[in-house]
């Protein structure tokens, strides 16, 4: 924390002395007060409407958060089924808790870039844009100020919208530039939104992390999710995630349990086959409703239920990280186009990236087996407006030799699996199954500190912090980033070839990048299908290798890995 004070000190220094017309646009926003006028007069416009069961569920929600506000600062966890406004309520209490402790800023971290974009036009059509900072790598260079990417450096900025991966990397950076936010986070309060989706593999760390900055430098973190992962040791029958737990800090429920969200926003119903199932008899299912969206655990999945469905002359959508930002938004964008009109079909077939934070609905819901959390994100697309009496979500599952996921996605289909078999008849929406669900993952988890970051830092007289700087990455494996000939990418490419590298084409070229494992890129450039217009810079000219409607193909099975830096 020193370290990031003498950093950022020493360079607004400089930059005030070599650089002063470039300082002066360094402007910090409006402070805690003239925030929360704001927030109040956006809220006001909601009173008109009509007084549903809903709406009226809604503000109380919004009630308590503001009143909770005033708790004593520490861990709280906001736990909001789909329907009930989670993001509006998390800002409201946390302003209001800003506003009671004198806190001065708002950091919203989030994991999917799906989310990251919707939350940040939201805050900004609440806040305005000259409060309101992403920093994040899928930002829209073309509608950032300089000076945003002057907050971006330090983030002196009253709300900032940021990443998982830049915030908690940063609290393991060695590196000045990386470091230089942190001293920000310094009575500070920080929103994890879909905190389920914290990696298991580097929980430990991360939470030691929050419990110092919660102990030593005044921070509040807010667990903002629908299924609320066991992260506080002190709950009762905590069994293997006690020693994750909190044991200086308890952390504060926001809404009572005796409200019973769960139930008073249970919008589905949801069917766990028992009999596998294969891809013609998935394809089959689906074929059978006019509108409805399949999520899969692989890319090639995916791919495979798409074109089967094309082939038979279905309408359908598909959305994976095999295509680039700019197409799958405009994909998103499409798919909400389609289903705005009364009539017609639409069907979508995605890996798990529009689970969270993509706001549609669908009647019908199917879903791969997997870990609880991504069945009930999956169930939050499914008659998310409430305009049914109750939507259809199905959990089927394939063979074992057919598509199984690894990695941490397979650790959580192995807990979900073992908790059918114990449990066939739970009520899979409720909140005491999803504890459940996550004491049985924890206990099947090898290591919560997979990379041993907590041995690389034991030693305060031998901190090996280059070690555990390199060590601690949420993203194992970023891959080679390569752009495509999709949409702006092809004009860019030639602008670049003219000017030159900077950070503002750097950063618009990432709206047309697909992230390709090392061996993949190698056998691309093996084919000649690879340019370097520029030193670090790849580009597939050709159209032929990226799709229009599925992007980038490369035959391979891989498991989404849906966080963005």
């Amino acid at each position: 924390m020193l370290f990031s004070c003498l950093v950022d000190a020493d360079w607004l220094d400089t930059e005030s002395f070599m650089q002063p017309a470039r300082h002066s646009l360094r402007v910090n926003g409006n402070e805690m007060p003239v925030l929360s006028e704001k927030l109040e007069q956006y809220c006001e416009r909601f009173k008109d409407r009509p007084g549903t069961p809903l709406n009226r569920l809604r503000t109380k929600i919004q009630e308590i958060c503001r009143k909770k506000g005033a708790e004593y600062p520490g861990f709280f966890e906001l736990t909001v089924p789909t329907g009930g406004g989670k993001t509006i309520a998390s800002v409201i209490w946390a302003v209001s808790h800003a506003l009671h402790h004198g806190k001065h800023r708002i950091v919203i971290a989030v994991p999917f870039t799906s989310i990251i974009v919707q939350t940040a036009e939201t805050l900004r059509a609440v806040f305005g844009d000259e409060n309101v900072v992403e920093h994040h790598s899928a930002v829209n260079e073309d509608k950032m100020t300089e000076r945003s990417r002057l907050a971006c450096e330090n983030w002196d900025a009253p709300i900032v919208v940021t990443t998982n991966v830049q915030l908690f990397e940063s609290m393991y950076s060695n590196r000045p530039s990386v470091c230089r936010k942190l001293h920000s986070l310094c009575n500070s309060v920080v929103i994890l939104d879909e905190a389920q989706s914290l990696p298991l593999t580097l929980l430990q760390p991360i939470v030691d992390a929050m419990r110092s900055y919660v102990k030593m430098f005044g921070t509040s973190f807010l667990f903002c999710t629908a299924s609320q992962p066991v992260l506080d040791g002190k709950r009762k029958g905590a069994g293997p995630a006690m020693f994750l737990g909190i044991p200086c800090e308890k952390i504060h429920s926001i809404i009572p349990p005796e409200m019973g969200l769960h139930e008073s926003l249970r919008r589905v119903s949801m069917y766990i086959e028992r009999d596998v199932t294969d891809i013609e008899g998935l394809c089959a299912s689906l074929s059978g409703h006019d509108r409805v969206l399949c999520v899969v655990n692989t890319r090639k999945l995916a791919y495979d239920v798409y074109s089967r469905l094309k082939a038979t002359g279905k309408e359908v959508f598909h959305l994976s990280r095999m295509m680039c930002q700019a197409h799958i938004l405009d994909t998103i964008n499409g798919i909400k186009e389609a289903l705005r009109r009364p009539e017609g079909e639409v069907r979508v077939v995605s890996t798990q990236l529009i689970e969270a934070g993509v706001d549609i609905d669908f009647p019908v819901v199917y879903r791969q087996m997997a870990g609880l959390e991504s069945l009930l994100q999956a169930a939050g697309r499914c008659n998310r407006e409430g305009t049914l009496e109750e939507g259809d979500v199905h959990v089927f599952q394939f063979g074992k030799e057919d598509y199984t996921p690894r990695g941490a996605i397979g650790f959580a289909t192995d807990a979900m699996k073992e908790m059918i078999s114990m449990h066939p008849d739970a009520d899979w929406l409720s909140p005491a199954v999803m504890t459940q669900y996550y004491e049985m993952l924890y206990s099947k988890t090898p290591s919560f500190d997979t990379p041993g970051i907590a041995a690389l830092l034991s030693d305060p007289m031998n901190c090996r912090y280059e070690q555990a700087a390199r060590a601690f990455r949420i993203i194992e494996d970023n891959g080679i980033s390569v752009i495509v000939n999709y949409g702006e990418g092809a004009r860019l490419i030639e602008e670049l070839k003219a000017e030159g590298p900077s950070r503002r084409l750097s950063r618009q070229l990432g709206r047309y990048a697909v992230s390709v494992p090392a061996y993949q890129f190698d056998e691309l450039m093996k084919h000649g299908d690879v340019e370097e217009p520029a030193p670090g810079f790849y580009y597939i000219p050709f159209g032929a290798i990226y799709d229009e409607f599925t992007g980038l193909r490369t035959g391979e099975d891989i498991c989404e890995q849906i966080f963005i830096i």
